[in-house]
């Protein structure tokens, strides 16, 4: 959680000083903000005893985290498909780590209906 939080307060930080402009930034600061409220909450379900809860947030909270790979696969693919690094860099802010909380509503939701 230490981690976490040092992680996710940088990014919102570093967030407004993100290349690609406002959208860039707004994408990275919506990950910070994302990310430290579902670990959070994650800690918060863990101490009041809620499995469930806390597994789904958990899982949310992975996807955030693991935004950072997804960065780092996406950017340069989209950097050679449009020859725009900046394009590119924009869309990323975005790409990196929405559809990773999207793949984990899909898995939380799939474990609800399991449980």
């Amino acid at each position: 959680m230490v981690s976490v939080l040092i992680s996710s307060v940088s990014a919102i930080y570093m967030g407004f000083y993100a290349n690609g402009g406002v959208v860039s930034a707004a994408g990275f600061i919506c990950l910070g903000f994302i990310w430290l409220i579902t670990a959070l909450m994650g800690v918060l379900s863990i101490q009041k005893k809620e499995m469930i809860r806390h597994r789904q947030f958990m899982i949310y909270s992975y996807a955030c985290t693991f935004a950072a790979v997804t960065l780092r696969l996406w950017y340069p693919l989209l950097k050679n498909i449009t020859h725009d690094p900046v394009g590119a860099y924009i869309i990323v802010a975005w790409l990196c780590w929405v559809p990773n909380v999207l793949v984990a509503y899909i898995i939380n939701r799939n474990l609800r209906m399991v449980s």
